[in-house]
């Protein structure tokens, strides 16, 4: 998968959105029209931002 959002990958809050995202997607809550990793890692970056 090629998104900016390599460092995020293998960690538990990439794990956890994704789930979650996954959960949404199969309930027909949301729908997807961006890559999955692209949005995903967006998610960590702010939630790492809100950390500093």
């Amino acid at each position: 998968m090629n998104h900016p959002y390599k460092e995020y990958e293998n960690t538990e809050m990439w794990s956890t959105i994704w789930q979650a995202l996954d959960e949404l997607a199969e309930n027909d809550d949301i729908e997807e029209t961006t890559p999955r990793g692209h949005i995903v890692g967006y998610l960590c970056e702010k939630i790492e931002a809100m950390k500093d």
